[in-house]
């Protein structure tokens, strides 16, 4: 049974037009909107693959593809017919992945979180992985999403996957891959906005500076401990000015000691991130530098999600824009299975597919 108190929410924008449809116009039966509402419901149901899409698609009854719009081939009778496996799989693989990056509704962009993944199912023997750079909002939203050119980083696809985006004073929070000099004057000086970096060993001139501040002589202005998953977990904050840090812009460092128990076992871990900032004392003070630092893990739960309950490193869809497009599809439903406040996604998944060709609709607030 549905919670009482998880409503549909307008989590996406309506289909992208049809100007950016990849077919020949004269080729067209069936309109791009509907084809990509077809791929989200049955992403929402669990499918997997394009095949498993294709599948959804042909088994829709009638008043499911009116409510779709698929297309009239009967109007004496007003029979619809659904686009087929080979129509679904040609738009997927040749749609640009900026068409389904505009259906994200994520308004608040206070908060930026950058990481990449690979999609491990898409190589080849000619090429390796799909690679992607998100930025994810702190409420599970991508905002944007692009590919990684091959035999590139992500370091130089971060200002990419942000451009187009107004993040005049939004707090970018990324991994110690982008902790570069570069990325912080961009950020800062060319786009207004705040950075959130962490600082590791690969950047070892700074990683040393950070580690020989006189932490031990600092207060722990936050704790927090929580527990769940099988352990106990403490999290105590230290921040310090940095006045003497030789990074472009740089005003607080942030030393977060994970203390984390394995309940089972009585297994302890002890942990120290570092964490370097833009933001003030007056902009950020312990408590949501704690929190920010926290929220950076936001995205690795996604990753995670599509991993293990879309089964995205399995999937072996590789043609064109394939394994990014089927991404950003998962991306787009993930949201809309939270807000049902089930105990899991995969529990999100089997109540939605109990009623394969009505929960979907619904979901999307389509009438």
């Amino acid at each position: 049974m549905r919670p009482q108190s998880a409503t549909p929410s307008p989590a996406l924008s309506a289909p992208t037009g049809e100007e950016a449809d990849p077919r020949d116009r004269r080729g067209r039966r069936h309109r791009l909107g509907c084809i990509i509402l077809i791929c989200l419901c049955a992403v929402l149901c669990g499918a997997r693959s394009l095949t498993a899409i294709g599948q959804w698609a042909h088994n829709a009854p009638q008043h499911t593809l009116a409510r779709l719009g698929a297309r009239i081939t009967r109007p004496e009778l007003g029979v619809r017919t659904a686009p087929s496996a080979a129509t679904i799989r040609r738009v997927l693989t040749s749609l640009d992945p900026a068409a389904l990056n505009r259906m994200s509704t994520a308004a608040d962009l206070a908060v930026l979180i950058i990481d990449g993944k690979s999609v491990r199912g898409s190589r080849t023997r000619r090429s390796q992985a799909v690679h992607l750079l998100a930025a994810m909002t702190p409420t599970g939203q991508v905002a944007a999403q692009i590919r990684v050119a091959d035999k590139t980083s992500e370091i130089p696809a971060l200002q990419d996957v942000l451009a187009g985006m107004d993040i005049e004073g939004t707090v970018i929070s990324a991994d110690a891959l982008h902790t570069q000099t570069d990325t912080a004057q961009h950020l800062v000086k060319e786009r207004k906005a705040h950075y959130l970096l962490t600082v590791k060993r690969n950047q070892p001139t700074l990683f040393n500076q950070v580690k020989a501040l006189p932490w031990r002589q600092a207060p722990a202005l936050f704790t927090e401990a929580s527990r769940g998953h099988g352990r106990q977990e403490r999290r105590t904050v230290k921040v310090l000015t940095a006045p003497r840090i030789a990074f472009p812009y740089a005003c607080q460092v942030v030393r977060v000691h994970r203390w984390v128990k394995e309940v089972a076992t009585g297994r302890v871990r002890r942990t120290y991130a570092y964490v370097i900032t833009s933001l003030s004392a007056e902009q950020a003070g312990a408590a949501r530098l704690a929190g920010l630092v926290r929220g950076h893990w936001r995205i690795e739960a996604l990753h995670h999600v599509r991993d293990v309950s879309f089964g995205e490193d399995a999937s072996r869809v590789r043609c064109g824009n394939g394994p990014q497009n089927m991404a950003m599809l998962r991306n787009l439903t993930i949201p809309l299975l939270t807000e049902l406040g089930m105990t899991s996604i995969p529990e999100a998944i089997r109540w939605v597919s109990y009623e394969t060709f009505t929960r979907p609709l619904e979901l999307l607030q389509i009438p």
